[in-house]
């Protein structure tokens, strides 16, 4: 006669607890984060920074007499000239647009503050020039948002016109005088901690900060990502979204009106083509700056990043005496992968 066992009761060690190598490696997958997921938490607009300071080690290697306080002070203020110049670029990519009228709305805006300074004076030039800059960007913005065209044809075509009036409206043999107040808010020598500054520098930094909180704490500013995420919804929520486009691109015609302003101050000059070097470096310094091409992300604090990484590359280009045209060049290659990347991620 066989015996049938009884069924034996789990052991503790076996069933009713965990092994020592599988707690170790629960707590290993629960408890410590990949790496991957702590780079993900890093905020995207500390990743300029980092590619800046990496290429300003890289221009110490190249010649060492770079990795100094004054050199750091010249590229920091070429790159917040470069970042008031995009800011509103900014906007407009945010919400998931262009302004490729950028470079002859601060030409137009710079140079229309020169012309009225005499009859208006400089207060008065300075509040006109900026109501340029609005309206240019409330042309620019009604077209795209009642119209229907889209930003890169509204505003390329904006831009042309702007070079037109430039030609035709002012004579440039009499705008030689740079007012006074302005080169005090531009291209003056602060000294801050001991180290010798031009005003540009905590003006563009003062700029960035009300910005960011307009942009971060306000309706409007949070209003401005979700039309640049997702429109349609934003619509259907009740949201004006032709609105918030045309105030959009108002800010923007002001913030690049605004810059015209600055470059006059601190190079105290000012011509036909004065702008044209911000069409591409503007892109690319809000691109590099962590914005989405796409919309719906980016910050003012990015774009300035990213004009840090932009004007360290052009310290780079200069040092190794490779001229302007490989430094737009540069800088078309940084647009296009950034952009790839994007696309990938938006595909994905």
């Amino acid at each position: 006669m066989t015996t049938v066992a009884p069924p034996s009761s789990p052991s503790p060690s076996s069933s009713s607890s965990p092994s020592p190598d599988a707690g170790t490696s629960t707590t290993g997958a629960v408890g410590r984060p990949s790496f991957g997921s702590i780079l993900g938490r890093v905020p995207r607009a500390v990743w300029p920074l980092v590619a800046f300071l990496v290429l300003f080690a890289i221009g110490g290697l190249i010649r060492p007499n770079l990795v100094t306080v004054e050199s750091l002070i010249g590229t920091a203020t070429f790159a917040i000239i470069l970042a008031i110049a995009s800011f509103g670029q900014t906007i407009a990519v945010i919400q998931a647009g262009i302004d490729l009228s950028v470079p002859n709305t601060i030409g137009l805006s710079a140079l229309a503050f020169l012309a009225l300074v005499g009859p208006l004076g400089p207060l008065g030039a300075f509040v006109a020039a900026l109501a340029a800059g609005a309206v240019i960007g409330f042309f620019n913005g009604a077209v795209i948002a009642k119209l229907g065209l889209t930003p890169i044809v509204t505003t390329i075509a904006m831009n042309g016109l702007l070079f037109g009036v430039i030609l035709l409206a002012f004579n440039f043999s009499e705008l030689t005088v740079t007012p006074d107040f302005v080169i005090a808010i531009t291209s003056a020598k602060l000294s801050v901690l001991g180290i010798s500054m031009p005003a540009v520098l905590p003006l563009g930094l003062a700029l960035m900060v009300v910005l960011q909180l307009v942009l971060s704490f306000t309706g409007w500013g949070r209003s401005l990502f979700v039309v640049g995420a997702a429109a349609e919804t934003a619509r259907l929520a009740g949201l004006p979204v032709d609105r918030i486009r045309i105030t959009g691109y108002m800010l923007s015609g002001a913030l690049a009106a605004f810059a015209g302003i600055v470059i006059v101050g601190y190079y105290q000059q000012a011509s036909a083509t004065m702008g044209a070097s911000y069409l591409l470096s503007s892109v690319a310094a809000v691109v590099v700056g962590g914005a989405s091409i796409f919309g719906g992300r980016g910050s003012v604090v990015g774009t300035v990043g990213g004009a840090l990484v932009l004007a360290q590359v052009a310290t780079l280009v200069t040092v190794l005496n490779l001229g302007s045209n490989i430094q737009q060049l540069i800088y078309g290659a940084i647009i296009l992968v950034v952009i790839s990347l994007y696309g990938r991620r938006r595909a994905a």
